[in-house]
């Protein structure tokens, strides 16, 4: 073998271990799974059952579990909501929306994808956390036979996970988007630089723009005007992509993660009146 192909076959090697290292980091930094585990609706004397739903391998994800929390309402028609947390987030840290979504009168379930909380620790991808959120859905319907309404709600990057899963989702009533985006690479734009291709360099591409407008069912689009995380700017041109029937709640301050907490109430009435309940 001559020096040269030698130099040629290293230099390939040292490449592709650049682009692997990539397409890992990618995954890292946009999809920020997280193991953080802690209270759960028992400790806030809410009766709950959870369940592990067997998720195949895509996406370069292994096959492993997604982990569901189920909160029934007392009565079996009230209207029902599946929650879809965002990336470094889990059931735990996001259990005080969970609950609040209870309390507004909604039969609840949420889930950790394959890589968050109690789901099996894997590398997760745009891929698995669409499959997994398929999943939540498929067993969703099961547990709400008399349902009056049927929702999804998705926050961060839940939303974007929510608005792919929107178009194939059958019987739901209604789509609510907490803290949403364009794409990834618009997020990353905004964090660093506009001039930056990430458009083409990104395989984790969270497109919410390019499906938004087939979307036909009643929406919800809710943005704090001071999230730290994702630029209300961006929220508002995924609403205006939109082509349903909508609405658009925007609260003064706030933050990415709570938003809902500085207007309680209008996030209340507002959710109450997607359900069917005011």
């Amino acid at each position: 073998m001559s020096k040269t192909f030698r130099k040629i076959m290293y230099a390939a090697a040292l490449l592709a271990l650049i682009w692997i290292g990539w397409q890992v980091a990618q995954r890292l930094v946009i999809l920020l799974p997280s193991r953080q585990v802690g209270a759960t609706p028992m400790d806030f004397g809410v009766p709950f059952t959870e369940e592990w739903l067997d998720a195949p391998a895509g996406g370069g994800t292994r096959a492993g579990r997604a982990h569901v929390w189920w909160l029934p309402s007392a009565n079996p028609a009230a209207p029902a909501v599946l929650y879809l947390h965002g990336n470094e987030s889990t059931l735990s840290t996001d259990i005080d929306l969970i609950l609040s979504l209870r309390q507004a009168g909604f039969a609840v379930m949420a889930v950790d994808y394959r890589g968050y909380g109690q789901g099996s620790l894997r590398l997760p991808s745009e891929t698995s956390v669409y499959t997994d959120a398929q999943l939540a859905w498929s067993r969703f319907l099961q547990l709400t036979p008399r349902a009056s309404r049927r929702l999804l709600y998705g926050h961060s990057m839940g939303s974007a996970i929510a608005i792919d899963l929107a178009g194939q989702a059958p019987r739901l009533d209604g789509l609510v988007v907490d803290g949403a985006f364009t794409s990834a690479a618009d997020v990353g734009r905004a964090m660093t630089a506009n001039w930056l291709p990430l458009s083409v360099l990104l395989r984790q591409k969270f497109q919410s723009k390019d499906k938004i407008a087939a979307l036909q069912m009643p929406q919800l689009f809710i943005h704090c005007t001071a999230d730290e995380v994702i630029p209300v700017a961006l929220g508002q041109r995924l609403y205006s992509l939109s082509t349903a029937a909508k609405q658009q709640l925007l609260i003064e301050g706030g933050n990415h993660d709570h938003c809902y907490r500085a207007a309680p109430e209008r996030w209340r009435q507002a959710l109450r009146r997607m359900g069917g309940l005011e």
